[in-house]
């Protein structure tokens, strides 16, 4: 990835507000809300814009969280609740009018943490510290 990819979608002005409106849309949604209880949403939110603004060349590097595998351990996070947010990314990115071709580049990184953060069972989650539970969303209605 060309360290200019922040620059072209618009720098991180751009991908903040990305943020800012796909949180509108998961703090909202019936089911991925719940994987948010108890998180501040300015910290969700500035996280994710720092940790994609280094991962699309922005200097100097501000990111100083945990990777995603380890920040997502202790999620049960499926296929379908992975695309579900995906889709919701899709949307955005074209809500807010990042080019198709800079929204096509942006949802491939997305996919390429895919394998990071899904898990096919419970049994492959983990607390990231010794107090911490397992979270498990059930999907509403089943």
């Amino acid at each position: 990835m060309d360290a200019v990819f922040l620059d072209e979608v618009g720098g991180k002005a751009v991908v903040k507000r990305v943020h800012k409106n796909l949180y509108d849309k998961l703090l909202s949604h019936p089911w991925l809300k719940d994987f948010f209880v108890g998180m501040e949403r300015w910290h969700l939110e500035d996280q994710q814009t720092d940790f994609m603004a280094d991962l699309f060349g922005g200097k100097p590097a501000i990111y100083c969280g945990r990777a995603p595998m380890r920040a997502h351990q202790h999620l049960f996070i499926t296929d379908e609740v992975f695309m579900i947010r995906h889709d919701m990314l899709a949307k955005t990115l074209t809500e807010v009018g990042v080019s198709e071709d800079h929204k096509a580049q942006w949802l491939k990184m997305d996919l390429g943490m895919k394998a990071a953060i899904v898990k096919k069972s419970v049994d492959e989650c983990e607390g990231r510290y010794k107090t911490e539970k397992v979270l498990v969303v059930p999907k509403p209605g089943s």
